[in-house]
């Protein structure tokens, strides 16, 4: 996949990003290492389509329910939690695929997958956006391209 694809792929999910979080972030330099850390909630999008490959999504429980509180104003937790981490999954890839389709590309998503161990994620291109929550703990968004 050219550069120009994967800055594409990376403004969209930056967007999509500033769409969703309503609490205090900051984004840091990207990286082309996935975080391997088996305390993180894991969920994977599939991309289909002209653009191959997967969205992962991983952080500490705790950043979910802030995200979740910072959207709807109450504490997210429990089974409330675990769904809202494949909510907010779908909502962010399903803003990428939206912001792609506006500038040409054909790309469906998949359901989320909840992943026990991500070392079984094999794509040849990786490109993670880490994000500080502020003072509540680190989230990272991983294009995992073909």
């Amino acid at each position: 996949m050219n550069k120009d694809v994967i800055d594409q792929l990376l403004d969209g999910t930056m967007a999509s990003i500033k769409m969703l979080l309503t609490i205090p972030y900051s984004i840091e330099d990207t990286t082309n290492v996935i975080p391997n850390d088996q305390t993180l909630h894991s969920v994977q999008i599939d991309l289909n389509g002209e653009l191959s490959g997967a969205i992962l999504i991983q952080g500490q429980t705790g950043v979910y329910s802030m995200i979740g509180e910072g959207m709807f104003g109450m504490p997210v937790t429990g089974e409330l939690l675990e769904s809202f981490i494949g909510e907010f999954a779908n909502m962010l890839t399903g803003n990428l695929a939206t912001l792609l389709s506006n500038q040409g590309f054909t790309t469906d998503i998949s359901t989320p997958k909840f992943l026990p161990d991500i070392q079984n994620v094999k794509y040849g291109t990786f490109v993670t956006i880490p994000i500080e929550i502020t003072e509540h703990g680190n989230l990272s968004i991983s294009l995992c391209i073909n």
